[in-house]
């Protein structure tokens, strides 16, 4: 993948996130996300990606789209539980580690912002590919359920997908 390719991918999934997540499709808010986005390309530089492409491995087109469509749903799915966890008075928080597959630290980091973006979870602290996780329900057996589903639905497209 060529840098200028790189960066028009990186635009569009940023706006695309921008878009889905404001819920407002106004000239005003798709240019303010293209501004966010296109300042947002400038700062990856020599982070993501350099002169002669991508700094990391990345996913493939169908697996960022199969991933934002489970993290969307997930997003509102444990929206939901949250609100019956709070209702029902069953909150319980713990912290516990877990430990990814993946030794990509892109792929890392976009786990750990997608457990920060689903209610009820919060990554606290991210060590290579060890997570450190709050989470609002306790699952009594020190995290290792909730973090067998952590990994079913988000890190599963990725190494699905031919990452590492």
């Amino acid at each position: 993948m060529t840098k200028r390719s790189f960066q028009q991918l990186l635009f569009f999934i940023m706006l695309f996130f921008w878009l889905v997540f404001s819920l407002e499709l106004s000239i005003v808010n798709v240019f303010t996300g293209s501004a966010v986005s296109v300042f947002v390309v400038m700062l990856s530089k020599n982070v993501l990606y350099t002169e002669k492409g991508p700094v990391y491995p990345l996913p493939g087109i169908s697996v960022l789209i199969i991933y934002s469509l489970r993290l969307i749903i997930d997003m509102y799915w444990s929206g939901f539980c949250l609100l019956m966890t709070i209702i029902k008075g069953n909150a319980d928080p713990m912290i516990f580690s877990m430990d990814l597959k993946t030794d990509n630290p892109l792929i890392s980091t976009i786990i750990a912002n997608s457990i920060t973006l689903t209610p009820g979870t919060v990554t606290l602290d991210q060590q290579k590919n060890r997570l450190l996780v709050l989470s609002v329900k306790n699952d009594y057996q020190y995290g290792k359920t909730i973090a067998r589903g952590i990994s079913a639905r988000l890190e599963n497209p990725f190494l699905k997908g031919g990452l590492r």
